[in-house]
């Protein structure tokens, strides 16, 4: 993505990185405000792994509960079915934290896998480590959840968005609410998303064919360009301004 900084580079699940680890929890919301002691104590149990693309991060089923922590890079959270089938269902950048839910009801049916959507950096910290070192601290469990109800309300937003209208405005919903995730409020500049109409096809769950389709629409309209495994947004305002307007669904 040409608007990404270059991620770090740390030696893969080795706890001698403290140093980018401490960088992840100040990242976080939902971790800055914890004092510096309780953070320190999260650090022997804390692994910091650098993922490719495709990669599996993390996955309820079959795995002990952990926190994940994106550094940089974006992570795919995909839902996984009952039949073992997994969909993608929206993608996380750095700062954001997975894994709190299933943490505190680890016996819950697994609802959600993470997958590292181009190169990521994620801190992984065993849950009930997390919930064991915040014990008692009543305003952090407050600050937390105050923190994980702004970021379930971005993510709610962005994939209500993509089941609301036509294919062309849930296409449009998709791509700009992806670059509010990817760190873009304006429409001051270009930017390229990491997206292959396979991916959005899958998320919007249509046809490759009916994303080609409206791509192409929204490539005369000016709005956006097809690259190869990726989308360039060349009008941001725009292209979101279609994505909330009301209409009868259908595509």
């Amino acid at each position: 993505m040409g608007n990404e900084k270059a991620l770090p580079d740390p030696p893969d699940s080795k706890p001698g990185e403290p140093a980018l680890i401490r960088q992840g929890f100040a990242l976080s919301e939902v971790f800055s405000s914890w004092p510096q002691e309780l953070l320190e104590r999260l650090l022997p149990a804390s692994r910091l792994r650098r993922h490719v693309r495709a990669d599996l991060v993390h996955s309820e089923a079959g795995s002990e509960p952990e926190i994940l922590i994106v550094v940089a890079g974006h992570l795919m959270v995909e839902r996984v079915k009952p039949c073992g089938s997994h969909a993608p269902i929206a993608i996380l950048g750095p700062g954001f934290v997975a894994g709190i839910s299933r943490g505190l009801n680890p016996n819950d049916e697994p609802l959600h896998s993470y997958r590292a959507h181009g190169d990521a950096v994620v801190i992984h910290l065993p849950a009930p480590v997390v919930f064991r070192t915040l014990g008692s601290e009543v305003l952090l469990w407050k600050n937390m959840a105050r923190a994980l109800s702004r970021q379930h309300r971005q993510i709610f937003t962005t994939v209500l968005d993509q089941l609301t209208g036509n294919t062309r405005q849930r296409l449009a919903a998709a791509i700009g609410g992806l670059a509010r995730i990817y760190g873009v409020e304006d429409g001051t500049r270009r930017l390229r998303l990491r997206l292959s109409q396979d991916d959005l096809a899958a998320m919007l769950q249509v046809t490759r064919r009916s994303i080609n389709k409206e791509m192409r629409t929204l490539e005369d309209m000016a709005l956006v360009r097809a690259e190869y495994n990726g989308v360039m947004v060349l009008d941001l305002p725009a292209l979101r301004k279609l994505g909330q307007r009301m209409s009868e669904v259908g595509a």
